[in-house]
């Protein structure tokens, strides 16, 4: 630099400005490339395309025969058949590569990705082509949008389910699902994802009963006004209702028996001291020894929300541990059975001196199994000690040992646990009648003859079954005479659990675009619905419906204010 007479300011420049044409000659060459590679792969898809055709058309497509040359056209072999894929208007990729893409994604749940891979594995046998991950999804987003924009038929039987869906963040998804009264009995009163409709999927930040209100009344004015509406009476929810029949007074609220026999049993549970100490230990067990070789037997883990609707797992594994412990087989734990000294000190003190002084010899034997050591033990001349001698073999026995260092709190509920078990039969057979048969005025005399063919009860379980009975006969003298409507709302639970299939593979579990797959994954994924889907939404259109609806994502958000500093990265 110092034999250079030029200032170092200037040759900065010409070197920033040489280094800049060669930058954008670079980057002019590399879209040439891209633009060549693009128009090669479109030329070989068009190629393979209308190849395809041709030897359709002709109905000589030449078949292989197992050494890979064309099969004699004497040889009596038909030719195979050649799938033809259908264009849709303004896409590259034919009707049948994106009614497979679907499928794969919204009924086979793989991954954006996964049908990408998929697709690329039979590009050898179906010239359907691979389309991109974002491809993918952003087909299903441009279906669920176009579903949700269909305009219902008026009919005067519309049956809404509601709910919410919530998420990491504020905000909130209302949805709410329809269904004509006339079509439940062949659905069994317990309707299934294909059998309802999408009448509205409304993102909002506060939920309050207003807003439920008005997208009650907005619904209906598309529908008509509904005869019955079953939700699980949240607090926004039942004013919402409350409001919105001020201007229905026909429409029927019935509160979802799932959710009003979980909030019995809560009520029923609530001061019993053994239930919410038995509660205590599962949890406390649960943390204690889920990484240790117990592991395979700890109880069921609770649930945050909705406890009371799952809590009969709890109970059902109480039963099977017990039954596990009575039948005195514990080598599944992976401890052997060892006569050790104090096992030899109890039987002596038992069966006398004399008897088992020769077994002496033994202390320290070790058996894979109680029978072993027994047949050990009789070998030797001494009586073989019972299996229900519960002392001998918290001694002898190094697996049951184990077993109660974990479990021994759970015997002390065995009295407790019929009573328990009496319970949630009770539950059980109110809910499986009401989901299976429907709710109408005579539900009331049908479960007090189910249930009065049941066992003894307890006097608790008297008094819980009474409690359920009296709630089942208010839900149902709501109800016109010689109607049978819909009981439970479990049928939005289900489609709120498959929705969250999807939304747990972002890397944020928010409300987001995602909950336009719920119309999309509850449509039939037929020809003419995905053409006119993909005819009538653009993806620009969803791009509109977000940032309508949703805004800015989480995501984004989240990359703007913890982007890292320039200067410093």
């Amino acid at each position: 630099m110092n034999e250079l007479k030029t200032p170092v300011s200037r040759l900065l420049r010409l070197v920033r400005h040489a280094r800049d044409g060669w930058k954008a000659k670079a980057l002019e060459r590399q879209k040439r490339l891209r633009a060549a590679q693009v128009r090669i792969r479109d030329l070989e898809h068009s190629r393979a395309y209308w190849k395809a055709r041709a030897l359709s058309a002709e109905g000589r497509a030449p078949a292989r025969d197992a050494g890979g040359g064309e099969a004699d056209e004497d040889g009596g072999e038909e030719p195979p058949a050649v799938l033809v894929p259908t264009p849709v208007a303004n896409h590259r990729y034919s009707l049948e590569a994106i009614q497979l893409s679907l499928q794969l994604y919204l009924h086979a749940s793989f991954g954006c990705r996964g049908v990408s891979w998929v697709l690329r594995l039979l590009a050898g046998y179906l010239p359907l082509g691979a389309p991109a991950a974002t491809t993918v999804l952003n087909w299903c987003c441009r279906l669920g949008l176009g579903v949700l924009r269909r305009v219902p038929p008026r009919r005067d039987d519309w049956i809404f389910v509601i709910d919410h869906t919530v998420a990491l963040g504020a905000m909130k998804c209302l949805v709410v699902l329809g269904i004509p009264a006339g079509r439940l009995r062949a659905t069994g009163y317990s309707p299934r994802h294909g059998d309802m409709t999408v009448l509205a999927v409304e993102v909002m930040a506060n939920s309050t009963g207003v807003r439920v209100a008005a997208v009650l009344k907005q619904v209906s004015a598309r529908t008509g006004v509904p005869v019955q509406i079953v939700c699980d009476h949240g607090s926004d929810l039942r004013k919402g209702i409350a409001l919105f029949r001020q201007q229905a007074p026909r429409c029927v609220e019935t509160y979802d028996i799932s959710h009003a026999v979980a909030t019995q049993l809560k009520a029923h549970w609530r001061e019993n001291a053994p239930w919410q100490a038995f509660l205590q230990h599962s949890s406390t067990i649960l943390s204690r020894f889920q990484q240790t070789d117990l592991a395979f037997l700890l109880p069921p883990r609770q649930r945050t929300k909705a406890r009371y609707m799952a809590i009969d797992a709890h109970i059902d594994w109480a039963q099977r541990l017990l039954g596990y412990h009575d039948q005195g087989d514990f080598s599944l734990i992976g401890r052997a059975c060892v006569f050790s000294a104090d096992a030899w000190a109890y039987l002596r003190a038992v069966q006398g001196q004399r008897r088992i002084e020769p077994l002496r010899v033994l202390i320290g034997q070790r058996c894979e199994t109680r029978a072993a050591l027994c047949e050990v033990l009789r070998a030797h001349g001494a009586a073989a000690p019972d299996a229900r001698d519960d002392a001998f073999w918290r001694l002898a026995d190094r697996g049951y040992a184990r077993f109660l260092e974990a479990f021994d709190w759970v015997l002390a509920y065995r009295e407790v646990l019929p009573e328990w078990t009496q319970t949630m039969a009770v539950s059980k057979t109110v809910q499986t009648l009401l989901k299976t048969d429907g709710l109408s005025r005579t539900t009331p005399e049908a479960l007090h003859s189910v249930l009065d063919a049941q066992e003894p009860l307890a006097a608790a379980v008297a008094d819980f079954r009474t409690r359920v009975l009296r709630h089942v006969e208010q839900e149902a003298t709501k109800l016109p005479a010689d109607v049978t409507w819909l009981a439970s709302s479990d049928i939005i639970e289900s489609v709120f659990g498959h929705y969250k299939t999807f939304s747990a593979r972002g890397p944020l579990k928010e409300v987001g675009r995602l909950v336009l797959l719920i119309p999309a994954f509850l449509s039939e994924l037929t020809a003419p619905v995905i053409r006119e889907a993909m005819a009538s939404v653009r993806s620009v259109d969803v791009e509109q419906w977000v940032q309508t609806h949703l805004g800015p994502s989480m995501l984004a958000r989240r990359r703007r204010a913890l982007r890292p500093d320039m200067k410093t990265a």
